[in-house]
């Protein structure tokens, strides 16, 4: 961290938080815009998939704001981040193991490096998804990305037709597959509505995820709905307190739009 971010944040009081005694269960699923709403079956299994994520993330951030200290703050965020990548990497491998139709359906995916066009375009992600990429973004010597000035404007991640951050991309990126390559490019390319297919099964998975660590920010008192990455990338890179703002529980983030499902 820098001395000049440190020496802002030293007067920044940063929240001790704990579990909740109680919590309802969660009823409903945090669906992004896109695919639709799941089928119940495959609703439920998310549900209880966001049930283990919500507790897992509330007990990383718990334990990293016990010292009060935003090191160690951004350390558990950092945790949280790969093992609930890693957890999501698993459950795609087992879907595929365990339906023919989804092995099928993967290997017809025609997404590759360089084939960047879905990387023009607003990426929904969670709060912790956001402060994990501008923390990645700060450490890299980035500064905050410039405004959008077109319809596709490219992500502030992406140089030379691949993501610099990759190994951290947020849910929204990692659970987008496509079988159609081409109609990627004619949905970016052209004026016209064109239809760009997608898989649908890997993004149910993801919103398990999305509903967890959503959920998860909710019990701690935290401001926990989807933001704009580069608005979040943006406000978290030129504005110091925003972080400890939101962790304070300011809701500092511009909201973005979701639906709900069984």
């Amino acid at each position: 961290m820098g001395d000049a971010r440190r020496r802002k944040l030293a007067g920044s009081r940063l929240p001790r938080f704990a579990t909740p005694h109680t919590q309802r269960a969660l009823t409903k699923l945090v669906v992004p815009a896109g695919p639709g709403v799941p089928p119940r079956e495959v609703g439920l299994e998310a549900l209880a998939v966001a049930e283990t994520v919500r507790r897992r993330v509330r007990e990383h951030l718990v334990r990293g704001a016990a010292s009060g200290r935003i090191e160690d703050l951004l350390g558990a965020i950092e945790t949280v981040g790969a093992e609930c990548k890693t957890l999501f990497e698993d459950a795609l491998a087992a879907a595929q193991s365990a339906n023919a139709g989804h092995r099928a359906d993967m290997e017809r995916v025609e997404c590759r490096r360089g084939c960047a066009f879905c990387c023009h375009v607003d990426v929904d992600v969670t709060p912790l998804e956001a402060i994990r990429l501008a923390e990645h973004q700060r450490v890299a010597g980035h500064g905050p990305p410039a405004a959008a000035s077109a319809r596709y404007a490219p992500c502030p991640l992406l140089s030379d037709s691949a993501c610099t951050a990759y190994a951290m991309r947020p849910f929204a990126c990692r659970s987008l597959f496509s079988p159609d390559a081409k109609a990627c490019e004619a949905g970016f390319t052209t004026a016209a509505t064109v239809f760009v297919p997608s898989l649908n099964w890997p993004r149910f998975i993801a919103c398990g995820y999305i509903t967890g660590e959503l959920a998860a920010l909710a019990d701690l008192g935290l401001a926990s709905h989807l933001v704009e990455l580069r608005q979040a990338l943006a406000l978290l890179l030129g504005d110091p307190t925003a972080l400890p703002r939101w962790l304070n529980r300011a809701d500092v983030f511009p909201r973005r739009g979701a639906v709900a499902a069984p």
